[in-house]
C-alpha cells in the first residue's frame, strides 16, 4: 500500500498551513504588543500622578520684611541722622548728575547758538562798515558842493549875492555862509537887509557852538 509514504506529505501539509496561519496573525500579535508597551508609562504616570497628588505641597516661604530707617542704620553702624544725611547727598548727587546730563546735551546748541549770533555780528559789522562808507562819500559829495557854492557866492557881487542867499534855506544857506571867507561874507551881509542880517549872524553862531559841544 501506498499509505506510509502519503504521511510524512501530509504532515509536511499541515505544518504548512500551521506556519503561513502563525505569519498571518504575527502583525497583529505584533501590532498588540506595540499598543501595550505604549500604554504602559501613561499608566505609570497616572499612578505617579495619583501618587504626587496624595503628596502634600510645600509652603511658599514667607515675605521678607522691608527694613526701617532705624533697623537700616543700625545694621550700617551709625546713627539715623546719619543715615539720613547720606541719602540726602545721595539724592543730591542724582539731582547735580541729572543736571550735569542736561548740560551736556545743552552745550552743542549754546555753542550753535553762539556761533550763529558771532556770524550775525560779523554780517552786522560788514553791513555797518559799508553804511558808513557810503556816509563818509555822501559827506565827501556834500562838502564839495559847498564848496562850489562857495566859491559860486564868493565870485559873485556882494549885492546880488546877498539878494539870492537871503531866499535860500538855512540848510543851504548856514554851511555856505559858514564856509566862506570872513571878508566875502561880510560884504555880502553889508548888503542885506539889517533884520536878515541879524538872523543870519545868529544862527551862525548857534551853529558854531553847537559844532564845539560835538
Amino acid at each position: 500500500m501506498k499509505l506510509p509514504r502519503l504521511l510524512p506529505l501530509i504532515a509536511i501539509a499541515i505544518g504548512g498551513v500551521v506556519a503561513v496561519r502563525a505569519v498571518g496573525a504575527a502583525p497583529g500579535l505584533w501590532q498588540g504588543a506595540q499598543a501595550w508597551a505604549e500604554e504602559l508609562p501613561a499608566a505609570v504616570a497616572g499612578e505617579g500622578g495619583e501618587a504626587g497628588a496624595a503628596t502634600p505641597t510645600a509652603a511658599a516661604p514667607s515675605a521678607v520684611c522691608a527694613l526701617t530707617p532705624e533697623q537700616l542704620a543700625e545694621q550700617a553702624g551709625i546713627s539715623p541722622a546719619e543715615l539720613r544725611i547720606i541719602q540726602s547727598l545721595s539724592a543730591r548727587r542724582e539731582q547735580l548728575d541729572a543736571r550735569d546730563a542736561d548740560f551736556a546735551t545743552m552745550l552743542p546748541l549754546m555753542t550753535a547758538a553762539e556761533q550763529k549770533l558771532a556770524a550775525q555780528v560779523s554780517a552786522l559789522n560788514t553791513v555797518k562798515a559799508e553804511i558808513e562808507a557810503m556816509l563818509g562819500q555822501a559827506d565827501e559829495r556834500e562838502q564839495a558842493e559847498i564848496d562850489r557854492l562857495v566859491q559860486v557866492y564868493s565870485a559873485m557881487r556882494p549885492r546880488e549875492a546877498a539878494r539870492v542867499m537871503a531866499t535860500l534855506d538855512d540848510e543851504v544857506r548856514l554851511p555856505v555862509a559858514a564856509a566862506m571867507r570872513p571878508r566875502s561874507l561880510a560884504a555880502v551881509m553889508a548888503q542885506m537887509e539889517p533884520a536878515a542880517a541879524r538872523e543870519l549872524t545868529e544862527k551862525l553862531a548857534r551853529r558854531a557852538a553847537c559844532r564845539r559841544r560835538r
